[in-house]
């Protein structure tokens, strides 16, 4: 069975050894890749071809001409993040898995449309999440996109020009529902 370690470097950077023992030697293996997600699905295509690198590349050659669905590349986003704050890390996390992987996640990257995410703002809205909410998840979405679009998955990012609900209109009425009529 494949395995992961990490290396601190001595300027605070991460990098992810996958070990192995080749199948027709017998002798331990191992590869350095820069991400997590990257050593994570090294291992996992190790550990489902008998630790056969050579399928394992294979596959992971395949993959690459297949373009990412939304939600591998909000996990990439998130997985490519200099320095973030643990906190930060779960709560990117959690959007990812409440709020996007169930509505548009499915969708390949270079497919993602103004259609989809006005129908996602939509379906938030639907289920009474915030304006702020819903703000804050689009963030995560567009910041996602605009990596997407530095690594080449899409020409544009899509969320430019998306509207959201307004939030300075729901702060407007709380505050205007919490002051007493001067009439």
């Amino acid at each position: 069975m494949a395995s992961i370690s990490t290396r601190v470097k001595k300027d605070g950077s991460k990098s992810f050894i996958v070990r192995w023992r080749d199948p027709g030697t017998r002798k331990n293996q191992g590869l350095t890749v820069a991400t997590q997600a990257e050593a994570e699905t090294l291992k996992r295509l190790l550990d489902a071809n008998g630790q056969s690198f050579a399928i394992a590349q294979q596959a992971i050659l395949s993959n690459q001409t297949r373009v990412p669905t939304v939600a591998e590349v909000v996990q990439e986003h998130i997985d490519l993040l200099i320095r973030p704050s643990s906190g930060t890390t779960r709560t990117y996390q959690m959007m990812l898995d409440l709020h996007i992987r169930n509505v548009i996640g499915h969708i390949p990257v270079d497919k993602l449309d103004y259609r989809h995410l006005n129908h996602w703002a939509k379906s938030m809205m639907a289920k009474g999440k915030s304006p702020k909410t819903i703000h804050n998840v689009h963030g995560l979405i567009s910041a996602a996109m605009n990596t997407a679009e530095m690594l080449h998955y899409i020409p544009r990012n899509p969320c430019r020009g998306v509207q959201l609900p307004s939030i300075d209109k729901a702060e407007d009425e709380a505050m205007s529902s919490r002051t007493p009529s001067t009439t």
